[in-house]
């Protein structure tokens, strides 16, 4: 048996090299997604053919449901590296790219009729139906909240439903460094084009076809998390009284929108996973194509919460109300004194404090002003009848009085409003 001397400088050099063939190399979190096709009924009951991703347990595995949006794609605090590993079940190829997270790209081009060269992916394809997994990789990923989507034909295959969000902490409960949270809400706008789809799913999209490109985009469908706007759609739970939400938007469509937070404003902490010098407190946000931002809110009180489209992108192919339109749901903390809202609570406790008195009718003085935009889900509909009506304006009357029995006059200003 022949025997090598190594010297001291190459024995530092192979140690890691043999250590890590015997772990085997890390490749951090890792995620299985599957690229196929699925079906969304629209509220008028029209079905619009789309792409989307699944999650699944394995390749080929062929076990998550395809959504879009895609699933939220979250990486722990502490770990810097992430891979995706691609199926592709759709008969065109598709890639996976996360703006604003560094990777090694290999753009794809073609030849076009005129002999030009030009890129038709941003990174290497999965081709369709492949056998062997495809891996989309990032080290040293930085904390904050992404866009991933198709990196493939983007303008079509993203409209198509090909995105999704991802988002990292700095550290637990912490989405940047010293920028807290208790909860968070992710937000992903998106719209669709029926005819677009319709064209795709046919084939009668491309060079040569009916339709050619998204220059004469015109959607008429606009979604928050993948739903129009419904009445009696389940509002979004957004934590308790005074906790720090983190509301993450992410715009998956092509056109800009415009998120109004109703009845508070809002800190705007980062854009595109990079924090802000100085934070802006607004109630509007701008949210070009692509774009996404973070914005911490406080609510005060219990209550359900519009959040909505400033440039009124709330009907659903004309029909109204629908589009852009979601609701925050605050609850009550549950504890001693305090009901939370699957317990009966004591008629006119809007804030669920176990008493009636004026933070009450703060509250329901709140909800009546905007009674004509809360459709349902309204604290201040008392004798739950789907409306804040005069009755519900006695009814509040009647409780606040009661409370204050002998002592009602020391609010004589608050029951005027009333």
């Amino acid at each position: 048996m022949r025997t090598i001397a190594l010297n001291r400088s190459t024995q530092i050099v192979l140690v890691p090299l043999i250590l890590m063939a015997l772990a085997g190399t890390s490749l951090g979190v890792e995620f299985y997604l599957r690229a196929d096709t699925t079906t969304k009924i629209m509220p008028d009951g029209q079905m619009i053919a789309m792409w989307g991703f699944a999650l699944d347990s394995a390749f080929g595995a062929g076990d998550g449901d395809v959504n879009v949006p895609g699933p939220v794609l979250t990486v722990p605090p502490g770990d810097p590296n992430l891979t995706i590993h691609l199926d592709n079940n759709l008969s065109v190829p598709v890639s996976i790219v996360i703006p604003g997270q560094i990777a090694t790209m290999t753009p794809v081009k073609f030849t076009d009729n005129q002999g030009r060269q030009r890129v038709r992916s941003f990174t290497h394809e999965t081709e369709p139906g492949n056998t062997v997994v495809v891996d989309y990789q990032w080290n040293n990923l930085s904390p904050g909240t992404y866009l991933y989507h198709s990196g493939t034909h983007p303008a079509v295959q993203v409209q198509m439903g090909l995105y999704g969000c991802l988002k990292k902490d700095a550290a637990s409960g912490q989405a940047y460094e010293d920028i807290n949270y208790d909860t968070d809400v992710v937000l992903c706008f998106s719209e669709i084009d029926p005819a677009l789809h319709d064209a795709v799913a046919t084939g009668n999209y491309g060079p040569g076809q009916a339709t050619t490109s998204t220059m004469k985009y015109e959607p008429k469908y606009f979604l928050i998390n993948g739903q129009p706007y419904t009445l009696g759609q389940t509002p979004l739970a957004a934590g308790t009284p005074n906790d720090r939400v983190l509301l993450r938007f992410v715009n998956a469509g092509i056109e800009t929108h415009v998120p109004v937070l109703n009845d508070f404003y809002g800190n705007v902490v980062a854009e595109d996973g990079y924090p802000y010098n100085y934070t802006r407190e607004q109630y509007s946000i701008i949210l070009p194509a692509a774009k996404t931002k973070d914005v911490i809110i406080v609510p005060k009180t219990v209550g359900t919460y519009p959040v909505y489209d400033r440039r009124l992108r709330l009907t659903n192919a004309g029909a109204s109300p629908g589009g852009m339109l979601t609701y925050l749901n605050v609850v009550a903390t549950a504890g001693e004194g305090i009901q939370t809202l699957e317990e009966k609570p004591i008629k006119g406790d809007l804030d669920y404090d176990g008493d009636v008195d004026r933070d009450d009718v703060r509250v329901f003085l709140k909800h009546w002003r905007h009674r004509r935009r809360y459709h349902e889900n309204c604290l201040a509909d008392l004798d739950g009848d789907g409306d804040v009506d005069r009755k519900d304006r006695t009814i509040m009357l009647r409780e606040f009085n009661k409370a204050y029995s002998g002592n009602s006059l020391t609010d004589r200003s608050k029951r005027k409003n009333l």
